[in-house]
């Protein structure tokens, strides 16, 4: 038994021997499984544009840039793993767990907010429509033409839109950093509606985080929409304008007031 133990022992040895040490100058596992987390996601985003160069400068180099890896090293780094696949399957393995868990994560946090949406939005769900028509994804850079996303529009007198009716701006926000100290970015969203009878409606608000956002207009029921507007102006102090707010899922959404029934009316 003992000399058993001893050549299992020895054998582990050997295995573990012909393990093979990766170089220094190459990416670790852990080092190299967080960088391709983030560029993947960023390949996912960005495989709808059709401009490889607008792709690049948009989101890639800001994968570079937060792991701070030069682009040589991340292709020497994949050139030494693809060298030895044993490696590279393990990353992707962990890889393959970590989206696994995050659309579980996602799936949950959305299960949360239906499930805890809020009165006025359970109340009109019933009959709404999304009027944006641009597209749902915008980036916004501090620099002149690139720092806002603005719309407005007149109501027609043959439309769908009715007195009573509410409306709601909402975009998620996406803040992308750069590689520079003390870097400040802020936006700032608002929204105008006009009515008929000369009522105008204002709501604004700060976006100082990643994360949803929503200006809602409630229902007017005295007075017909006349026109609305809204805005989201981006400012940031980074000199290098890498610094930049992504905007996705942008709507304008015009919800009608619930229709109440006959029975309803007769009671009162």
């Amino acid at each position: 038994m003992r000399l058993r133990h001893l050549f299992a022992v020895a054998f582990a040895a050997l295995l573990a021997s012909c393990e093979v040490k990766i170089p220094d100058n190459v990416m670790s596992p852990g080092r190299m499984e967080d960088f391709l987390y983030d560029y993947h996601l960023v390949q996912a985003m960005t495989n709808q544009y059709s401009s490889y160069d607008y792709m690049e400068k948009l989101h890639y180099n800001y994968v570079f840039d937060k792991h701070n890896v030069s682009q040589e090293h991340f292709d020497s780094s994949m050139l030494w793993y693809n060298r030895y696949p044993k490696h590279l399957k393990r990353i992707y393995e962990n890889l393959e767990a970590r989206l696994e868990k995050e659309v579980e994560m996602l799936n949950n946090a959305r299960a949360t907010l239906v499930d805890g949406v809020s009165l006025d939005v359970a109340y009109l769900a019933e009959d709404s429509a999304d009027v944006w028509t641009s597209s749902k994804i915008k980036q916004l850079l501090a620099t002149p033409l690139n720092n806002k996303l603005s719309f407005s529009f007149e109501v027609p007198k043959d439309t769908t839109f009715v007195e009573g009716d509410s409306l709601s701006f909402s975009f998620t926000a996406y803040f992308i950093p750069s590689s520079i100290d003390s870097l400040v970015q802020k936006a700032y969203s608002a929204i105008r509606l006009d009515y008929a009878d000369g009522t105008v409606y204002t709501k604004s608000l700060t976006v100082d985080a990643s994360g949803e956002y929503d200006l809602f207009a409630p229902r007017y029921a005295k007075s017909k929409l006349k026109s609305m507007s809204g805005f989201v102006y981006y400012s940031d102090n980074d000199s290098t304008a890498r610094a930049r707010l992504l905007l996705a899922d942008i709507s304008v959404v015009r919800i009608h007031p619930k229709q109440e029934s006959k029975k309803s009316k007769k009671r009162r």
